[in-house]
């Protein structure tokens, strides 16, 4: 199941300038893009 997660590309968000944004984002030269992949813990 999380391999699966995965592979679809829905596991992953990311923010472009410090606002969070979907794969159809155009990226600008300088711009601030983070990623924050999905984690466990407890």
């Amino acid at each position: 199941a999380y391999a699966d997660s995965l592979a679809r590309g829905k596991a992953v968000r990311l923010a472009l300038n410090q606002v969070m944004a979907d794969e159809s984002i155009a990226l600008t030269e300088g711009g601030e893009v983070a990623f924050f992949p999905p984690v466990t813990g407890g």
